[in-house]
């Protein structure tokens, strides 16, 4: 799965793409993907994931995938989205470089937001929407340029 995400090119599956979103535990990286091709205003989405509650993945992957299994076989609920902090990816340069946080969105019949807003208290707050005003593109590009960060830094092969 993690594969997929950072090479959705070398996705052969009949049904594309993963139900796994990527995030990244660098600021930086954030920035150049929520600038990346915007003409207008972007977004920065950071997330507080102690606020999450108990998502983090402790059981291995192939338990997590014949738990799915069994429970989407019966229409039930999948659980709430999970994330994943892999390991030091030291041998795949790009996700090394992209310092990555995937989020599994288990429930697909849901947004993402949704499914924490429902389980939470209303007065907290899992996400923060940060908006890059317009016109501030290439106040970011000169931002990330001055600290290295280019396509060619976060895609390297």
């Amino acid at each position: 799965m993690k594969r997929v995400q950072q090479y959705p090119e070398e996705d052969h599956n009949h049904f594309k793409g993963s139900f796994v979103l990527d995030w990244t535990r660098n600021p930086d990286v954030a920035i150049y993907f929520a600038n990346e091709s915007r003409a207008d205003e972007g977004a920065l989405w950071i997330l507080d994931a102690t606020a999450t509650g108990k998502t983090l993945q402790v059981v291995k992957v192939a338990e997590i995938l014949k738990k799915m299994d069994k429970l989407g076989r019966s229409d039930k609920s999948l659980g709430v989205p999970l994330l994943f902090y892999p390991k030091k990816q030291l041998a795949h340069k790009r996700a090394k470089n992209q310092d990555p946080v995937y989020i599994a969105q288990m429930d697909l019949r849901v947004d993402l937001s949704e499914v924490w807003a429902n389980l939470h208290k209303p007065d907290e707050r899992i996400f923060i929407k940060l908006i890059l005003p317009a016109g501030t593109n290439e106040q970011c590009v000169q931002y990330l340029q001055d600290r290295g960060l280019s396509r060619e830094f976060l895609f390297p092969d």
